[in-house]
């Protein structure tokens, strides 16, 4: 990026970022988020003295990619005069996934 600067660019657009295999991630996201609910499900069963007898409806909330953002040591600096070498912020982003299952029960 300093590079950049020293040729004359004076704007950019990027860098972007993009997560690997987002498929797979959203496949373990999903495979976590059942399991949470079975698990929640089954102490509920218990708790009420019923079995859980089989899946009678499923349905998936969807994925919310979430990206939070670390600010850099030179944005916190500021703009003013500071001639350290530029700074890409560091974050993550999470994949979430929200299911809904509904058990018969006897």
């Amino acid at each position: 990026m300093d590079g950049l600067a020293t040729a004359g660019v004076t704007e950019m657009q990027g860098p972007n970022f993009a997560i690997d295999d987002e498929d797979g991630l959203k496949a373990e996201a999903r495979k976590i988020a059942i399991e949470k609910a079975r698990a929640k499900a089954e102490v509920l069963a218990r708790d009420l003295g019923v079995t859980l007898v089989r899946v009678v409806s499923f349905s998936e909330g969807g994925y919310y990619p979430m990206y939070a953002r670390a600010t850099s040591v030179s944005m916190e600096k500021g703009m003013g005069g500071d001639s350290s070498m530029p700074e890409i912020p560091q974050g993550e982003e999470k994949i979430t996934s929200n299911v809904t299952v509904t058990y018969e029960i006897r």
